[in-house]
Parts: structure tokens; C-alpha cells; sequence
């Protein structure tokens, strides 16, 4: 049984209940059943088979996620296409995914060809789910150039069939993990799905948590930190709210605890090994402050090793391999390198050190700098509510340390920083330059985009 027959099984219940909300649309369970079987017979219609290859670019709308699941209902390949690339990689990444078509959201015409999701529908004919399908997901980009990661049907989803009906809020794009894997958890469990905006806006997030009644979210870290600050921030309301995507500070998850209580749940993962650790909220103890700092213990039903620092894994939720390369069975005996850094602790928890691409390698003996520890302690010093730490290339040392700061107000002791620093962290950690801003650059998926940081100073 795939997440598709659960999924099916949901929608053919109780029809009046709410499924799926997303801007002015709202869905009973039997009209988005009925939605769902238009949008594959539509596919049907124009040459899509099992196995075939059909691109999804499109937007948080109810439309656009029953078009997922419609997809691997007829057993062939969703490709998503999250907005992030400019048009000449668009076109590039679509060829290189080899496709039957690519289903547009009309609000994308203007950046590309396909079929209209509006114009997408045929009649409601009915199918049973097929026992096998593929997902190719576009790979975040922010340590190098894009790929598409091979993920193939499993069981992995269908474990948490039993959990309790929610009402889910979905804020990250449905085209990337933390947003897809939502709304199939939400459709396969009966839960009411409500859809962000594919572009965040914490107005609006405040709003549709208040209004719809929200029990259950998930952010990555800067849209967290954007609804904590707010000044309608809601209450502890939350049955749960997961966090992951990049790294999160210890002093936001202190705050985020101490207003929705213990909640939060870390989630370690990434596009390429997903659900690789967990960090529940039972294990944190603000008396012992590492526990604030770690993403938990491994996922029971994954293999996470430590090489000389770097992070591994091998496991169900790791992916296949890159499309049009060799798979990770024939090249790494199905071990991958999460480019992470990082250790464990003698009770098993993970500590991620930074990013290999965002290590700042400074000094005269070419010490590492993990920007991820500047990061966490920067936000701990009055008035700067985020903090971001590239490096800077340097004739002398090679690189060096340059923070982007957003502050609270508009004066900032640029000195009581550094001193702050090299008191804490080393001299080594001392900020050569400092930039306030008023927010910080996001990649699509909404972390924060240390490349775009980096190339500033090119």
C-alpha cells in the first residue's frame, strides 16, 4: 500500500470535511477526490503513462497539490520545479529531466511553457493507485550547482497513517521536501491542509494560524524567527511545530519554547537524505544548554556515521542517486555525504558544526572558522535579532570573517560585537567586517542564502 491509497481512502470519508485550503479556494474531501481523479485523467489525455516523466512547476495551491499526487497515482515520475532558477537553467534542468510535459501554474506563463493547471482537468474517471511511482526533487543549490535527486515509491509514509487528524499549516513551497512531505502526511491522515502563500509572509502566517485554527506547522528557521517577532505572535496553541531546513539558534528555540511550550520538534534532513535525525521536544532541557544546540538522535531506521568530521548516512530516505548518474548503490554502496559537519556526543545526540561550503578557513595557519557558532552566538547579544557570518576573500589571510547583522534598532557598537566575540569565540572569530541589513537574503525555500552573502564581495 502506497501514501496514494491512504490518501484515496481519506477523501472517500465523511465528503463535507474540509481537505485542502489555499487562497480564496477551499475543498471538501469529496470535491478534492473528485479534483484528483479529473487532474489524472487529464494527464491520461495527453500521453502520460507509468514511468513517464511529468515537471510540476507551480505554486502553493490546493490545485497544484492533488496534481502531485495525481501524478504518482498513475505510477510516473513528478518532477518538481520550485521557482529558484532563472529561465535558461529552467529550460536546462527540464531537458536534463527528460519529460513528457511540464504542467505550469498560470501564474508562472511569463517564465515558461506547458501545459495550464487551470486547463489541466478532464473528466473525474477513477484509477486504482499504482503500487509504484518516482520523485525527482531540484536540489536546494545553496552549496553548488543544482541537481535532481532520484527518490524512489516506499513505505516510509505510510507508518504514520495513524496519527491523529490535524489542522496543518504548510509554509515552505510544496515543491520542495519539508512542504511535499506535509501535505502528503496532512492528505494521507484526513487533516485539514492549509496552504501559505508560495512566497512567505508572516502577516499572513499569523493570520491563517488564528483563523483556521492551526495545530500543526512547520518552518525553516528565519520564518520562525519572523512569527516570534511579530507583534501578533500567537499563543501556545501548537500540538506540535517542526523546525528544520538549516541551522536554528539555541537562544530562538529557547524563545519559541518559552512562548508555545514544548512543542518543537527539530527535524534534520535535506533534499538528497530526508528524516535523517530528530530532535523532540521531551529531550530538551534548558539546565543543560547542548541540548538546545543538537538535531537529536539518529532516525532509528537510518545509518548516520561520522568521517573525519563529515556527516554520512544510508538509509530508506536517501535518495537513489542524481538523474542521469550512476546510483549511489553502484558508486558509494548506497552511502551518501550530507556535506555537513559534525560530531556525535557519548549519549548518541548529533551536533552539526556547519556547513563544508559555509566553514570560513582563516588565519595564518589556516584555522576553520564554523559560522554556524558565530551565527548562534551573534543572536545572543542585545539587539541583534539575526546573524549571518561568510567569508570574505582576503589577500593576506586568504579569507576572513564579514557578519550581516539585522538589529533591532538602528545603532549598532560595532566594537562591543568584535570585543563580544573574540571574548567568547577566540580571536580567530573575530569579524573583520560588519554590514547591517535590514533582512537577510532567503533562497526560495526560505533559509538563509550565504552564497548570494558571498558574492558580494567578488
Amino acid at each position: 500500500m502506497t501514501y496514494v491509497d491512504l490518501v484515496l481512502k481519506q477523501l472517500s470519508t465523511d465528503d463535507e470535511r474540509e481537505a485542502l485550503i489555499g487562497g480564496d479556494t477551499r475543498l471538501t474531501r469529496a470535491q478534492a477526490r473528485d479534483l484528483l481523479f479529473r487532474l489524472a485523467d487529464g494527464l491520461v489525455r495527453r500521453g502520460v503513462g507509468p514511468g513517464d516523466g511529468v515537471a510540476a512547476f507551480v505554486g502553493n495551491t490546493p490545485e497544484a497539490v492533488l496534481l502531485t499526487v495525481a501524478v504518482h497515482l498513475l505510477g510516473a515520475r513528478l518532477v518538481y520545479v520550485p521557482p529558484e532558477p532563472g529561465t535558461g537553467e529552467l529550460k536546462a534542468l527540464i531537458d536534463h529531466a527528460e519529460v513528457k510535459g511540464v504542467v505550469v501554474d498560470p501564474a508562472f506563463s511569463d517564465r515558461l511553457d506547458g501545459w495550464d493547471l487551470n486547463d489541466l482537468p478532464g473528466e473525474p474517471a477513477e484509477r486504482p493507485a499504482a503500487p509504484d511511482f518516482t520523485t525527482v526533487m531540484y536540489t536546494g543549490g545553496t552549496t553548488g550547482l543544482p541537481k535532481l535527486a532520484v527518490h524512489r515509491s516506499d513505505n516510509r509514509w505510510t507508518d504514520r497513517a495513524n496519527t491523529p487528524p490535524l489542522n496543518l499549516l504548510c509554509n515552505t513551497l510544496i515543491t520542495h521536501g519539508s512542504g511535499s512531505g506535509g501535505c502528503r502526511l496532512a492528505l494521507m491522515t484526513g487533516s485539514k491542509l492549509v496552504l501559505g502563500p508560495s512566497a512567505f509572509d508572516a502577516d499572513t502566517c499569523v493570520r491563517l494560524i488564528r483563523e483556521e485554527q492551526i495545530n500543526a506547522t512547520f518552518f525553516v528557521p528565519p520564518m520562525l524567527y519572523e512569527v516570534l517577532d511579530h507583534p501578533d505572535c500567537p499563543g501556545p496553541q501548537f500540538g506540535v511545530v517542526i523546525v528544520g531546513g538549516s541551522a536554528l539558534a539555541p537562544k530562538r528555540l529557547r524563545q519559541a519554547i518559552e512562548k508555545w511550550g514544548p512543542v518543537i520538534n527539530q527535524g534534520y534532513g535535506m533534499t538528497e537524505a530526508m528524516a535523517i535525525a530528530m530532535m523532540p521536544p521531551a529531550d530538551i532541557d534548558f539546565a543543560k544548554p547542548d541540548t538546545l544546540r543538537t538535531v537529536g538522535k539518529a532516525n532509528p531506521v537510518m545509518e548516520v556515521e561520522t568521517r573525519d568530521g563529515d556527516v554520512w548516512v544510508r538509509g530508506p530516505s536517501v535518495m537513489e542517486g542524481y538523474w542521469g548518474e550512476r546510483p549511489l548503490a553502484e558508486t558509494a554502496d548506497g552511502w551518501f555525504n550530507t556535506g555537513d559537519m559534525g560530531h556525535f556526543d557519548d549519549d548518541g545526540y548529533l551536533y552539526l558544526n556547519d556547513r563544508s561550503k559555509d566553514v570560513i578557513v582563516t588565519g595564518r595557519t589556516s584555522d576553520n572558522v564554523y559560522s554556524r557558532l558565530l551565527d548562534d552566538f551573534l543572536v545572543t547579544l542585545p539587539g541583534i535579532r539575526q546573524a549571518a557570518a561568510v567569508a570574505q576573500p582576503d589577500e593576506a589571510l586568504g579569507e576572513v570573517v564579514h557578519v550581516f547583522l539585522v538589529s533591532e534598532g538602528p545603532d549598532v557598537d560595532v566594537d562591543r560585537i568584535r570585543a563580544s566575540v573574540v571574548a567568547e569565540l577566540g580571536e580567530l572569530y573575530q569579524p573583520r567586517g560588519v554590514t547591517v541589513v535590514d533582512r537577510l537574503p532567503l533562497t526560495k525555500v526560505g533559509k538563509v542564502d550565504k552564497r548570494k552573502l558571498r558574492s558580494l564581495f567578488r
